[in-house]
């Protein structure tokens, strides 16, 4: 709609323009009307109206001043005069300040709605004008800076770069570049979300505080204020997530450092750039700057040793087994800086984390039955690892999978994880279980649990799981098993070892104790 202000000091004609003819039908809305001089410049610049109707006779600043006042800021505003018979040589003083048209009072109702008409032409034909200069500005400014940012960083901008710069409005004081990566998108594709673009041109280009780009799958601004402190940096964060939310689409966003050369602008772009790229390893939801401090780092000691799974496995279980769900996220957090330590890409960490859970509930599912009826379910929590944005969100996921997994909740005193240790040999006597193993599931120093353990069980740790061993090979050779499966079955991997232990703990060798069996 074309925005009209009427502007005349008698009420009467002012209402009876209002309703003289059909505005809405023509393509007009009256936004409000005026009754002398003053007004109307307060009105002007609060409706911005395309069209004023002003009468030449007002008392104070009479109609002439008005648009000469007007014209001094709005050069592009139609204007239509109204005069009386008396006044017909003055209103044709006002030619010269280019209005559209004088009309006589009393209005004829025709002759304004012809004006109107002619007007409206005018006016949409200039819209049309308008909108094709502001987009191929628009595409200049876009071409120019991805120019900038295509060169080698040691590169310069030359003369005439410099000269459509200023032309364009892009010889700044500062410069800085924000990249946005929308997640599903192609980094390779030249074509990034067109939606999530034009709502970032609303969000920033119309009030002059950045203009938008893009280059190489990313969208990016480039910002004439530098974002230094860490509320300036929430606040854009902010305003890129809104722009992304009304758009539909998920996005990480980062900032390069700031400068003062539209030829360094390059290396703002590729800090940036390099943030993004890095991406899976910074904390979500924040903006990434070159300061920012990645999964492990700040005052966090840097782990001595890489990822060993065998390890890692075996002890996750332990605390998913005996229901430690501290010593579980410790454990997977330990895994994951060792995994970073050992330079893992994110598709590396994934497949380990995915074997790493994998091993752990297979595991579990060997002995406890019950989990089996839920298998489908637990492959695709695995599954979704790959789905994870970053290292936080793998380790999170992780976490709350294997608190699925938990069977025994785990909780009590001591003699309740006396009892939980117990039970933890009764069911994984064959494996390799070491008092130092359970000592950091539990967090225990280790000499600690051993005493404990004795003054419990009245038996050292090693002595107790080889009783429990050797009370299950008794069964198993009841079974009628042969003695080096037997030994594999208990966890003995030398034969030799397990007729020495057999022989202390029963006093007869285990062949001669299933002879005895058989008599």
């Amino acid at each position: 709609m074309i925005k009209v202000l009427i502007v005349d000091d008698e009420p009467k004609l002012r209402e009876g323009l209002k309703s003289i003819v059909p505005w809405s039908e023509l393509g007009y809305e009256v936004v409000d009307t005026a009754a002398n001089g003053n007004e109307a410049l307060e009105k002007h610049k609060r409706y911005e109206p395309d069209v004023m109707l002003v009468d030449i006779r007002m008392p104070g600043m009479d109609g002439l001043q008005l648009i000469e006042a007007v014209r001094s800021v709005d050069p592009a505003i139609h204007l239509l005069i109204l005069s009386g018979y008396a006044d017909f040589d003055y209103a044709k003083r006002a030619i010269s300040h280019r209005v559209d048209g004088y009309l006589l009072k009393p209005v004829d109702e025709d002759e304004l709605s012809a004006y109107l008409m002619q007007m409206k032409e005018t006016i949409e034909q200039e819209r049309q004008w308008m909108a094709l200069n502001q987009a191929a500005s628009e595409i200049s400014r876009e071409q120019l800076i991805q120019s900038w940012l295509r060169q080698e960083q040691e590169a310069g901008v030359d003369a005439a770069s410099r000269q459509l710069a200023e032309q364009l409005g892009l010889a700044w004081d500062h410069y800085q570049v924000a990249l946005v990566y929308v997640h599903g998108s192609d980094e390779s594709s030249d074509e990034p979300d067109r939606l999530l673009k034009e709502k970032l041109v609303e969000a920033f280009e119309r009030e002059g505080s950045g203009i938008v780009f893009s280059l190489h799958g990313f969208l990016g601004l480039l910002m004439p204020v530098p974002v230094l402190s860490a509320s300036g940096r929430k606040e854009l964060q902010e305003r890129l997530d809104t722009a992304a939310s009304a758009a539909g689409a998920a996005i990480t966003s980062a900032v390069g450092q700031p400068v003062r050369e539209a030829a360094d602008t390059v290396k703002s772009y590729h800090a940036a750039k390099k943030l993004l790229r890095r991406r899976f390893f910074y904390a979500p939801g924040e903006l990434l700057y070159p300061e920012s401090v990645p999964f492990g780092g700040g005052n966090e000691a840097e782990p001595s040793e890489g990822y060993e799974p065998g390890p890692f496995m075996e002890q996750l279980y332990y605390a998913v087994d005996v229901g430690n769900a501290d010593i579980q996220q410790k454990l997977l957090r330990s895994a994951a800086l060792g995994m970073i330590r050992d330079q893992y890409s994110e598709e590396d960490m994934k497949s380990a984390f995915v074997e790493l859970l994998t091993s752990v509930h297979n595991k579990l599912t060997l002995h406890h039955a019950e989990l089996q009826s839920r298998t489908k379910e637990y492959s695709d929590r695995i599954a979704a690892i790959f789905r994870q944005r970053t290292v936080f969100d793998l380790c999170r996921h992780s976490a709350q999978f294997l608190e699925e997994l938990v069977w025994q909740a785990g909780r009590g005193g001591r003699d309740q994880e006396m009892k939980r240790i117990l039970d933890l040999i009764q069911r994984n006597y064959s494996d390799n279980i070491k008092l130092e193993t359970l000592a950091s599931v539990f967090n225990y120093n280790s000499a600690y649990l051993g005493k404990m353990f004795k003054n419990t069980t009245g038996e050292y740790f090693n002595t107790y799981l080889d009783k429990v061993r050797i009370d299950k090979a008794k069964d198993f050779l009841k079974q009628g098993m042969k003695v080096y499966q037997v030994a594999e079955k208990v966890g003995y991997t030398n034969v030799d070892y397990f007729h020495s232990k057999f022989k202390k703990y029963v006093g007869t060798s285990p062949s001669n104790y299933r002879k005895e069996l058989e008599l």
